[in-house]
């Protein structure tokens, strides 16, 4: 039997092309497990201590307490 095919891309190869693609300052539709989706604000990592990571995103949703963003 002929091994199967892949069909479409990888779920790690889908996380790096959707990480690459917001910038800082950008709003989006964030989902948290449990939650619906939320408006959000892209920020960067480094300005409330966490370290860069190319397969997260870090957001500040509306409608919480205000932050350094």
């Amino acid at each position: 039997m002929a091994p199967s095919r892949r069909k479409g891309v990888s779920k790690a190869a889908a996380a790096a092309a959707a990480r690459r693609q917001w910038k800082v300052g950008d709003l989006v539709l964030a989902k948290v497990k449990g939650f619906p989706a939320w408006p959000a604000k892209v920020g960067e990592p480094e300005s409330l201590g966490f370290a860069a990571d190319w397969k997260k995103v870090v957001v500040h949703f509306f409608g919480t307490k205000p932050e350094q963003m």
